[in-house]
C-alpha cells in the first residue's frame, strides 16, 4: 500500500472476504507503506497477517500453506506494475 492511503478503511471491507494477508513493501517506491505497518492494519481489521520480503516470497509462502489458494494482489497499482515488470 501507499503511505498516502486510508489503510484501515481499505482493510475493513477486505477482512470479510480474505482468509489472510501477506504484506510486502513496494520496491523502489518512496511512498510505500512498510510491510509491517500494512500487516498491523490488517490484524487490527481482524485478519491474519504476516509479511514477506517480496511478492514472489509472499506467493511462495501462500501456496506452501495452501497449494490451491486463490491469490488477490491488491493495494497499489505500483505493486501491480512491479509484479508485471518482474513477470511479464
Amino acid at each position: 500500500m501507499m503511505n498516502t492511503k486510508d489503510v484501515a478503511g481499505y482493510m475493513r471491507p477486505l477482512a470479510a472476504y480474505a482468509q489472510g494477508l501477506v504484506a510486502v513493501s513496494i520496491p523502489d517506491e518512496p511512498n510505500t507503506l512498510a510491510a509491517d505497518a500494512t500487516a498491523a492494519a490488517a490484524r487490527a481489521a481482524g485478519m491474519h497477517a504476516v509479511t514477506a520480503d517480496s511478492a514472489l516470497a509472499a506467493v511462495r509462502a501462500i501456496v506452501t500453506g495452501e497449494p490451491a489458494a486463490r491469490i488477490l494482489i491488491c493495494g497499489s497499482l505500483y505493486l501491480a506494475g512491479t509484479i508485471l515488470r518482474e513477470n511479464g
